[in-house]
């Protein structure tokens, strides 16, 4: 039998109709800005109107992290080569004015210099916005390469009048395994009127960093295993963030008003708390803090703590590296400087502990009313791990929820051991109203 009802033919026509490809140009762009690279590439595929449009976007993220954690020795060489194709390939084809972001992530040596050199020229001259440079080794097992070295001649051409104009656009710089030195990072900090994020690891040629200015817009500043920096000046009003980890350096700071969130660390001998050591000039600014992330060095001595109180503090982190530990209670003594403390982050690398854990009479109770999350990541189920967990428990009157999380980078019989100390611990003292997670 015809179906004559003309209403359904015309629902059959709409349905038919690429309504998607009127949209405007720009809205298009914006759309394909939300795919992968290679996502957006196969939208060439769908009409004639969307062959070209996927050369528009404006971010280019080549980030091939993904790959790295699948490269072996072997494979290497390989590897760098698909990737210095992949990213010439898109560059050829590419058509927009101007980027976005252009963020480069890849195990990739100074043998790749003229490639990465020519990169940087073509994110520059699209006046990028986010621009990242991470060249982090992929695999431990490599002797250290020697890295790229942000060249001299792009600095100098950035200088002129042209590459000043190019440069004035830029928001957000990374360099991760990139020597560049503090002139030519000073040189971005007081030419970019807009840049308000700085991340500079793994830099050997920098030894010395001046953030000073009423003007600056920056908020974010990172500073880690720059192992050769000897000195550091901040004054900056607008910093909200700031994180070092490194070598004791001198080191001041002023006028950061809106400061917040800190990270400090250093690892053995280095900042942090440990052998009774912090960067001192930071504890000057521990009352406004919100956020803090501090690393810590334990062993079978007491760690000395600075004099200073947090009211501000929400979340407090402890990066914990421990060799022959007898108790993690010393950490306790931080918690009671900060009265309205709702979360703890506990990150534990425990090497060895001592196999008397110390006796819990030497801690006193002091009730934390306002904690209610604490997160214990690396919890492998030892006695110094429990007893803290057990002091938590006790003295954390408004605790929600405690997160035991094994390693993952474990042995699964490592992990199914820690799983089921966890367990115990739930079923022994667990409060009313206190959920526990076990990952």
């Amino acid at each position: 039998m015809i179906d004559d009802n003309p209403n359904k033919v015309l629902l059959e026509d709409e349905i038919l109709e690429d309504r998607l490809s009127q949209l405007p140009f720009d809205i298009l762009v914006n759309i394909l800005n939300l795919l992968t690279l290679n996502e957006a590439a196969r939208t060439s595929v769908l009409s004639h109107k969307w062959k070209h449009l996927w050369k528009y976007t404006t971010i280019l993220d080549f980030d091939a992290s993904g790959v790295l954690m699948n490269v072996t020795e072997d494979t290497m060489e390989e590897d760098r080569n698909w990737y210095i194709y992949w990213v010439n390939e898109v560059l050829s084809s590419h058509r927009a004015l101007y980027i976005d972001e252009f963020r480069i992530n890849f195990d990739l040596d100074v043998s790749y210099e003229s490639y990465i050199t020519n990169w940087i020229y073509s994110a520059i001259s699209r006046k990028v916005k986010r621009f990242e440079l991470s060249f982090h080794p992929a695999v431990s097992w490599q002797t250290l390469p020697e890295i790229y070295t942000f060249p001299q001649v792009v600095y100098e051409s950035l200088k002129t009048d042209i590459g000043l104009a190019h440069v004035k656009s830029l928001r957000s710089l990374i360099f991760d395994s990139v020597n560049i030195t503090g002139e030519m990072l000073e040189f971005f900090i007081y030419n970019c009127p807009y840049l308000d994020q700085l991340d500079v690891a793994c830099s050997h040629n920098l030894l010395g960093l001046k953030v000073v200015g009423s003007e600056l817009k920056l908020k974010y500043l990172d500073i880690v295993f720059c192992n050769n920096l000897e000195e550091l000046e901040l004054s900056c009003p607008s910093l909200l963030s700031f994180k070092y980890f490194g070598p004791i350096i001198k080191f001041t700071i002023t006028n950061v008003p809106q400061l917040q969130d800190v990270s400090i660390g250093g690892g053995v001998g280095g900042h942090g708390l440990g052998n009774g050591r912090v960067l001192g000039p930071i504890v000057n600014y521990f009352c406004q803090l919100q956020n803090l992330e501090l690393f810590v060095e334990l062993n079978e001595e007491s760690i000395q703590f600075p004099k200073c109180e947090l009211p501000a503090l929400r979340h407090l982190t402890f990066q914990i590296c421990a060799r022959r530990c007898s108790s993690f209670l010393d950490l306790t003594c931080m918690l009671k400087s900060c009265p309205f403390l709702q979360k703890l982050t506990l990150k534990m690398q425990v090497s060895q502990y001592s196999s008397e854990v110390r006796s819990r009479h030497q801690f006193p109770k002091h009730f934390h009313q306002n904690l209610k999350e604490v997160d214990m990541i690396g919890f492998s189920g030892n006695p110094v791990e429990l007893e803290l967990a057990r002091y938590l428990l006790e003295n954390a009157t408004a605790l929600e929820q405690l997160l035991l999380e094994p390693w993952v980078f474990e042995s699964e019989a490592t992990i199914e051991a820690a799983r089921e100390e966890a367990r115990k611990l739930e079923e022994a003292i667990l409060p009313p109203g206190v959920k526990l997670y076990i990952h």
